[in-house]
């Protein structure tokens, strides 16, 4: 629906408010102050068998070791955690595949185990929730399938409602910001597939244009969308390359850019590219990658969307499978797989550049890393 036009509401405004303090008898209580959000963890998880929790400190973006929780799988690889910070899930990257679900205790962050359903397919390797948080959705690698798995009272899963296969090596799935579209990035098929998403019954059908082609052998495995919703990125894992796309929020559509490589001039040994993550300012894009274990970054133009290299940091570590930044954007933390470690940096804004900020933490082979503020008190 068009939005109206726009009024100057500012002399209806002094006039409603003064028509409610007049009308308040007695006067009218002062309004209640803003709530501040609760403490900032962060979870990370691996080809291990314990989900960890960790403490982190906004001000150093250090980590402190709170508890390690038995996963209810043997690797759980992936996580995803609802808005409201209340329930996480967890990947059992195996075959046939499974989703667990717990409850995240709201003080302390501690994870209470509820229950674990059939992921649909083979070999998940990522899991998210709609824009919602009604339904989790599911990537399955090993088979090339995606599932959809209704949130129950309290958290709990239910069994997949729609499995459809959709491509070789599906590796992430993720709604647009307006919860009416779902991509698919297929590493061996080379296309994004492109969804329709009923957010009142949680289920798939493809669009009228069902893929958009990568260049051949690029692999694609990730992607974010930026926070004016006007362009996407997607990380191509195979040529190591990072593609900028148009996003038609109408049509829930991609459109390519351009597409830039993801590692330093004149590397030439063997190199995967893994995650990719816009800045919650808009003006930057990173990427990580797996063999120069580094993490790039791009400033992106914000009228068209292209990027310009800004540089590379090494991760201090092996294998940067997967990194996250904390809700301000302040921090950076990467989960290197080979090394089995976390590392923290600080990320100037300002200059899209990255310096170490607090030692490595142990986690067995990380494969996933999130920080977030657990809710307010």
């Amino acid at each position: 629906m068009p939005r109206p036009p726009r009024r100057d509401l500012r002399g209806d405004c002094l006039s409603l408010l003064v028509a409610i303090m007049s009308s308040c008898t007695p006067p009218c209580p002062p309004s209640a102050p803003a709530r501040a959000p609760g403490p900032l963890v962060a979870y990370a998880s691996g080809y291990g068998p314990n989900i960890e929790l960790l403490a982190v400190d906004p001000a150093t973006g250090s980590l402190s070791p709170k508890a390690s929780v038995p996963s209810f799988g043997p690797a759980p690889t992936y996580l995803a955690i609802n808005q409201s910070a209340t329930n996480l899930y967890a990947l059992d990257e195996s075959s046939p595949g499974r989703v667990g679900a717990y409850a995240i205790e709201p003080a302390t962050g501690a994870l209470t185990f509820l229950n674990d359903v059939p992921s649909g397919g083979n070999g998940p390797a990522h899991v998210a929730l709609d824009r919602t948080d009604r339904y989790v959705l599911v990537a399955n690698y090993a088979d090339g399938s995606i599932s959809t798995l209704p949130v129950l009272v309290g958290g709990r899963l239910g069994p997949p409602v729609q499995t459809l296969s959709v491509g070789g090596q599906a590796h992430m799935i993720i709604a647009d910001p307006s919860n009416r579209f779902v991509f698919v990035p297929c590493k061996a098929a080379d296309y994004v597939a492109q969804f329709l998403f009923d957010s009142a019954t949680g289920k798939l059908t493809p669009n009228a244009i069902p893929r958009v082609p990568t260049a051949a052998g690029a692999g694609p495995r990730h992607l974010a969308f930026h926070p004016n919703g006007r362009f996407v990125y997607l990380v191509n894992e195979l040529d190591n390359t990072l593609t900028a796309y148009a996003f038609d929020a109408a049509a829930g559509t991609l459109s390519p850019i351009e597409t830039k490589p993801t590692l330093p001039a004149g590397f030439s040994a063997k190199d995967t590219a893994a995650e990719v993550w816009v800045h919650p300012s808009g003006a930057w894009v990173l990427a990580s990658n797996r063999g120069d274990d580094s993490i790039v970054v791009f400033a992106i133009d914000p009228s068209t969307g292209k990027m310009s290299l800004k540089g590379h940091t090494k991760t201090g570590g092996a294998t940067p499978r997967d990194f996250t930044l904390d809700p301000t954007g302040a921090f950076v933390y990467v989960a290197n797989q080979g090394s089995g470690n976390l590392v923290a940096f600080r990320f100037d804004a300002a200059q899209g550049t990255l310096l170490p900020a607090t030692a490595p933490i142990p986690v067995q082979a990380a494969s996933f890393v999130e920080v977030l503020h657990l809710p307010a008190r």
